[in-house]
């Protein structure tokens, strides 16, 4: 009890600065949006799941200190600390971000690789009307898969100040929204260096030949190098949503998804099972 409650405490500091940044970052968005037309009931969903993923993100957050002391860090390098020199400070964090999303480039690549991942993150491409908002519209087990995938594997083989985990937390949050704004905005030629709306769009996008590109949350060099990247053209911001063509426009459809997908496949393999041995039996009688 003690613990909700403390949970609930973190989240009424936090929630207003982060809905207080998606209403600027969504006002933004209406200067220059790539589609016109506001989504009411998609933004509601996005908040309503939203909190969900963010209650038990601060829940995940907040056991994670706990599990890193009992376990070892920096097997591989330890990072040096800034000693108050801005210069260095800068470079580590950016060494860190770098670091940071080479795994979380693989973790995501292989949501989209496993059927059984996928089914925790179809609900984050679900979104048919990308925005600021639809950076919160993660499954609730989200966190927790990217905890085990990406913080303690990092953590374990290098250990970095601490202060440079909570510049790249802030700059990673912002990158959030900022990467999923309605914005008619990327880099043209230069849109491998550093993510943009309308680079992570390409990844949401519905179209086949934009599947499975543009992993990177912050710098898309990493789907250059294994070959992952798609550059967009100049007016390339393509519709949005899932290649399946199903629509999740309920509380209960977006929270259930995976288990509702993930009961799909167990069946799909019982059935399979019982139709090997099935045919086993048939051909040893024969």
């Amino acid at each position: 009890m003690l613990l909700i409650r403390q949970i609930f405490g973190i989240l009424a500091s936090e929630v207003p600065a982060i809905f207080g940044t998606l209403f600027i970052v969504s006002a933004i968005e209406q200067f220059l949006p790539t589609e016109k037309k506001f989504n009411g009931p998609g933004v509601v969903l996005n908040c309503i799941v939203g909190f969900f993923f963010l209650f038990v993100k601060e829940l995940t957050l907040l056991g994670l200190p706990f599990l890193l002391l009992r376990l070892p860090s920096g097997l591989i390098l330890s990072f040096p600390p800034d000693r108050g020199n801005i210069a260095r400070s800068v470079g580590l964090v950016f060494a860190w971000l770098a670091m940071r999303d080479f795994f979380y480039y693989w973790m995501h690549r292989l949501q989209h690789g496993s059927r059984w991942l996928w089914a925790e993150h179809a609900l984050h491409h679900s979104d048919e009307h990308v925005s600021a908002t639809t950076s919160i519209r993660n499954h609730w087990l989200e966190t927790p898969l990217t905890v085990a995938l990406v913080n303690v594997p990092m953590l374990l083989l290098l250990r970095p100040p601490v202060i440079t985990l909570a510049l790249v937390a802030s700059i990673l949050s912002l990158t959030e929204f900022t990467n999923h704004m309605n914005f008619r905005f990327g880099l043209g030629r230069f849109s491998w260096i550093i993510a943009t709306p309308q680079s992570h769009r390409i990844h949401h996008s519905r179209h086949e030949q934009h599947l499975d590109k543009n992993f990177a949350a912050f710098f898309p060099l990493w789907d250059v190098i294994f070959g992952t990247y798609y550059a967009p053209r100049r007016d390339e911001y393509p519709s949005t949503g899932l290649i399946s063509g199903e629509h999740i426009q309920t509380v209960a459809g977006a929270l259930f998804l995976p288990f509702v997908m993930w009961k799909k496949m167990l069946q799909e393999r019982v059935q399979s099972s019982a139709s090997s041995l099935a045919a086993g039996d048939a051909k040893a009688r024969n």
